[in-house]
């Protein structure tokens, strides 16, 4: 058995008891100690009390004849205690008739004796004397008392405080020992009777088999059989039994029930009905979060000539050998079903694209174009897959399979030994997209690519404060390309790195002309991408870049996705550390959107937050985004960060977020994105931009 230290009952006693003796010792020694101050006290009091008792005779005397001789030699014999630094005889008429001081000893106990005593002990005796008056005509006297000074001393108690020391050590030093002896013992007497039994008795329990419990007998320790303990051994074999007998009953009932409801007899592969199952859930996952999945029926091509050719045996092996391969092959597929006869069906969860499915189709293809062998015979044959994709193409397992399963016909009808998607279009559009993706690696090279700018309001003064630059495509064929399907595309084939460095470029050379122009005030948003930021060069690129164009670092806002941070948080927090440095601006993109915590938030050296426009289109008609928006500019505020909102279309939006304390606003209502000469137009009219909702683009704007 592996316990960690504290979790064994023997040191866990073992502490608890020398620390509850250790604890009363220093609290019985802390008592005599604190007794013992007292008594010391008293000492110093008695003491000084005697010495000024032992020298009042003299005094007296010297005080009643002003006998300064005699006074000295007083204060000279109560200098002889060596605790005595200060002593003096004053009278009325002579206030200081002697008086002597010496320094304080140097104590290593002086601060403690100080913290007890103080500094100094002060204490007085008056000097009296009787005086015997006759009365006149009588012989009677008049006995009455005068007063003829005071004897003053002033006792240093480090002396006392350096015996008390040396005693409280004493105690404690002794109460120490004992109290650890009493502990030690204590805990000696609970490990024999008690965590020693329990120790053999929990290492029996290793002995034990969880699927056949009663199939050892637990004894209970020497001495312990008829105790407490005992009673629980025997409790505990009692138990064991009776679980596993019922275990046994239900694990044999539930295996058959199993078998023959959710599994293939032949493959002990998941059968229709566990397919199904499996399908909903994956349906419920990819729902939860905001994913597709896909089907993949796969029917072998001619499998009944396997039958003729060989034997129906050779057919059962064959789909058995296919099982087992396509579970060893396919490891990273969560669900592998045979539906019936020679049809498996294939669940793909969490994939990306529809591309995504075609490669692990493909994949299926070769695993099962690879030979068998039957009866020392190589047997080879194919298959034909049909592709369907949720939600695309279906919104339930029966919709999905079915739509599977009516396009493999398609593929078997062209030859076999290919996949077919359910929907053509889908098919063409990868094709499409390979081929963009192809053309994509020129674009640059072929000055295909330009950058818009579309202003950012400040909503205090209505001035435009910056500009975000945007990318557009203009391809040779298709025109004009979303970004939105370009940028993918440059991310997948690493070609954002050198398009990145380009709108860097480019739109720096536009902020140097707008500041040489007369508008040092202006500052540049720009978008990275998650590939961009986990680059090593992307630092080197910004610092040249700068030097360059002579911009002030201050003027240029990086604009990163919640995503691009939390796909490698570690990563991300260190790089825009080193971007701070540079004097750099950090903004969060599309921010609601992703799943950055606020912890992650408050890691992260962002100095603006952008509210997606998803919040914003429908804040008005919506409590809920309403309540969003105005949670998220409180919480960028809370956190020292500016809050921009983007996709502002209307002038009750920008109402609103003005009435929210939004910094500034971004979107159609004031601007489109517009060329670098028409920003300059704009900021020459030195006016706020008053676009009014007519003047609208009816389209969204892209990123």
């Amino acid at each position: 058995m592996n316990f960690h230290f504290f979790n064994r009952l023997s040191n866990r006693l073992f502490f608890v008891v020398l620390s509850t003796a250790l604890a009363m010792g220093l609290l019985i020694s802390s008592i005599q100690i604190f007794l013992d101050v007292r008594y010391a006290q008293e000492d110093i009091k008695k003491q000084a009390h005697q010495l000024l008792a032992m020298m009042k005779d003299p005094a007296t005397q010297s005080a009643y004849n002003i006998d300064r001789s005699m006074a000295e030699q007083v204060v000279e014999g109560l200098f002889q205690n060596e605790a005595v630094f200060y002593a003096a005889i004053k009278t009325e008429i002579e206030p200081s008739l002697a008086s002597n001081k010496r320094p304080l000893k140097e104590f290593k106990y002086r601060e403690l004796s100080n913290m007890i005593f103080g500094q100094s002990l002060y204490f007085s005796l008056p000097l009296n004397g009787t005086i015997k008056t006759r009365l006149s005509n009588r012989a009677d006297y008049f006995t009455a008392t005068a007063h003829y000074g005071v004897l003053e001393i002033n006792i240093d108690p480090a002396y006392a405080t350096q015996a008390l020391t040396e005693q409280a050590s004493q105690i404690i030093y002794s109460g120490i020992l004992q109290s650890t002896s009493f502990g030690i013992v204590l805990t000696l007497i609970f490990h024999v009777m008690i965590t020693l039994p329990m120790t053999r008795m929990t290492k029996s329990l290793e002995s034990i088999d969880p699927l056949r419990p009663s199939s050892v007998q637990l004894e209970a320790p020497k001495g312990h059989k008829s105790d407490e303990m005992g009673l629980w051994i025997n409790k505990i074999n009692e138990l064991f039994a009776a679980i596993e007998s019922n275990s046994n009953k239900r694990q044999a009932a539930e295996a058959h029930v199993e078998r023959l409801s959710h599994y293939d007899v032949l493959t002990e592969l998941p059968n229709r009905v566990l397919l199904n199952k499996r399908i909903e859930q994956t349906i419920v996952d990819a729902d939860q979060q905001n994913e597709i999945f896909s089907i993949l029926w796969c029917g072998l091509d001619d499998f009944n000539s396997v039958n003729m050719l060989h034997s129906y045996n050779a057919g059962n092996h064959l789909l058995l050998s296919l099982s087992e391969r396509l579970q060893q092959e396919m490891q990273t597929i969560q669900t592998i079903s045979r539906v019936g006869g020679d049809i498996f069906a294939l669940v793909l969860p969490n994939i990306s694209s529809h591309l995504d499915a075609a490669k692990i189709a493909q994949r299926v293809l070769e695993v099962v174009r690879s030979p068998f062998q039957i009866d020392d015979t190589p047997v080879s044959i194919t298959a034909s897959i049909g592709i369907s994709v949720y939600p695309h193409d279906g919104t339930t397992p029966d919709e999905l399979l079915k739509h599977a399963e009516n396009v493999v016909q398609l593929a078997k009808a062209q030859g076999g030994n290919r996949y077919q998607f359910f929907v053509e279009s889908i098919d063409q559009k990868i094709k499409d997209t390979k081929r963009l993706e192809k053309s994509l690696s020129v674009a640059l090279e072929q000055n295909q690519f330009s950058l818009l700018f579309q202003p950012q309001m400040n909503l205090k003064t209505m001035h435009i404060s910056g500009v975000e630059a945007l990318v557009r495509w203009h391809h040779p064929e298709h025109g004009l390309v979303p970004p939105a399907d370009f940028i993918p595309l440059a991310e997948n084939n690493q070609s954002i790195i050198a398009i990145g460095k380009w709108i860097i470029d480019e739109s720096c050379k536009a902020l140097s002309l707008w500041h040489e122009a007369g508008h040092p005030q202006l500052t540049m948003s720009i978008n990275v991408s998650a590939t961009q930021l986990h680059q090593s060069n992307l630092i080197p690129v910004i610092k040249k870049t700068l030097q360059k164009y002579n911009l002030n670092p201050n003027k240029i806002i990086l604009e990163i996705t919640e995503t691009a941070v939390m796909s490698n948080l570690e990563a991300a927090i260190k790089m825009l550390k080193h971007i701070k440095k540079l004097g750099i601006q950090i903004a969060i993109d599309d921010f609601g959107t992703g799943y950055a915590s606020l912890n992650h938030l408050k890691r992260l050296p962002f100095d603006k937050v952008k509210v997606d426009k998803t919040f914003i289109d429908d804040m008005l008609d919506s409590p809920e985004n309403a309540t969003i928006v105005g949670a998220i500019i409180k919480l960028g505020h809370n956190l020292n960060m500016e809050v921009i909102a983007e996709g502002t279309e209307t002038l009750e939006q920008i109402d609103f977020l003005k009435k929210a304390h939004c910094d500034y606003a971004q979107g159609y209502y004031y601007s489109r994105p517009v060329n670098k000469n028409e920003i300059l137009s704009m900021m020459e009219k030195a006016e706020p931009v008053t676009t009014t909702p007519s003047n609208l683009y009816p389209l969204n704007p892209e990123r």
